[in-house]
């Protein structure tokens, strides 16, 4: 079982929270952090200001940011976060909380909000594959409340991947991404169809393409 830190967000319905339930529910030991302060102040790390106390011996931190600025709780909060895990964790699996929209570039309305939101989540996306730090980045699609195993769950890395997926199915896959090695190095999208919940999830994982490296910038 993995010691896991979990930095949520008060919004996105809680889906902080509920990823480290999920992670609990496991048997894993979680603990859950819902501010990260203001990262736009470098001084200002809300409960991570003793990063050694929070993050060390740490083997995944999950980042969900919070929406607002996108430049400062999306790309600066990641980089932030990604600072204080090489130094305290280093070697600590680190799984973004993206979004789907950013496979579909700029057409989508979700990337039309403001002309920030896309580049801040692509320039985060490229700081956790350019960290040296063993990541999986997952872009949930539009989420809903149904009971978790309801349905069946897809991992797609199809840029235009679209639908519905429940949070508490998207909190599986994150858990079973951080416990799986073949969820290491990849970005994906998720949504749920009609059928079984995944039995196997090294093998989902398995049948995923590794991100190609990327120079940082």
């Amino acid at each position: 079982m993995a010691r896991i830190v979990v930095v949520g967000s008060p919004y996105r319905a809680g889906s902080g929270r509920i990823i480290a339930s999920a992670a609990a529910e496991r048997g894993h030991t979680v603990r859950y952090v819902g501010d990260l302060g203001d990262p736009a102040r470098p001084e200002d790390l809300g409960e991570l200001t003793d990063g050694a106390a929070v993050l060390e011996g740490v083997e995944a931190v999950v980042l969900v940011p919070r929406r607002g600025d996108a430049r400062v709780h999306t790309e600066r909060a990641t980089r932030v976060l990604l600072e204080q895990v090489r130094r305290h964790a280093p070697g600590a699996h680190f799984v973004l909380f993206s979004s789907f929209a950013v496979g579909h570039g700029p057409a989508h309305p979700l990337n039309r909000i403001n002309d920030t939101l896309l580049p801040a989540r692509v320039a985060a996306e490229r700081l956790v594959r350019t960290s040296g730090l063993p990541y999986t980045v997952v872009r949930p699609t539009w989420m809903t409340d149904d009971p978790p195993g309801s349905h069946a769950l897809t991992l797609t890395q199809h840029p235009y991947g679209d639908g519905m997926v429940a949070r508490s199915d998207m909190a599986a896959a994150i858990v079973a991404a951080i416990e799986e090695p073949a969820g290491r190095y990849t970005t994906f999208s998720l949504f749920n169809e009609p059928g079984t919940p995944v039995a196997d999830w090294a093998a989902a994982f398995a049948a995923l393409r590794r991100d190609e490296p990327q120079e940082e910038l």
